[in-house]
């Protein structure tokens, strides 16, 4: 197997490219890394239209774990994502369905307003979208009132790709210099 280069995507601070345009990058498909030459970044503002919401909430209720299409990238194209709840709730973060982010062999951390006050920037919510690799969110209502909404902003960049069939990873032909993408829950 292959030595992996040094790996820094999970930055303090504000939320930066985590490669430039024309730089390689590898990301995590089917079990093997793919490899790609970054064409453009676009950055996502944080806005309005990139806010889901998952709906009211009963008291202690919780909502269907929502597939999060809005946020799904074309062909050829990831996305670097930080993301903030706006609402009284706490929220799962799963790439597939069932591969849970934030997780200990027991137990899943989760997401609240209140990460804010000792992650100023979002850093730990990063994450990263390719193609169709699917985020979903579940929200749960801890608090002993209902709750009209349950919003989670989310801001970053967006990079379109160009593909490098020359680079294997099964092969071992590899790059001299590329940066791994986690773009799946389970690397």
């Amino acid at each position: 197997m292959p030595t992996l280069p040094m790996l820094h995507t999970y930055q303090a601070g504000q939320i930066n490219q985590i490669v430039l345009p024309n730089e390689l990058v590898g990301i995590w498909v089917n079990k093997v890394y793919e490899f790609y030459k970054v064409q453009y970044i676009e950055p996502i503002t944080r806005s309005s239209p990139v806010t889901i919401n998952l709906g009211a909430l009963a008291a202690a209720g919780a909502s269907v774990v929502t597939q999060v299409t809005l946020l799904q990238m074309p062909d050829l194209e990831f996305a670097q994502f930080r993301m903030e709840v706006l609402d009284d709730v706490e929220v799962v973060v799963s790439q597939g369905r069932a591969d849970q982010r934030h997780k200990l062999q027991q137990v899943v951390s989760t997401l609240s307003r209140m990460n804010p006050l000792w992650d100023h920037f979002g850093n730990l919510t990063e994450l990263y979208e390719f193609e169709d690799n699917y985020i979903f969110l579940q929200a749960t209502n801890q608090t002993s009132y209902a709750l009209a909404q349950a919003r989670i902003a989310f801001w970053g960049f967006r990079y379109v790709l160009e593909a490098q069939p020359q680079y294997n990873w099964k092969a071992q032909t590899l790059p001299e210099r590329w940066t791994r993408v986690p773009a799946t829950a389970h690397l």
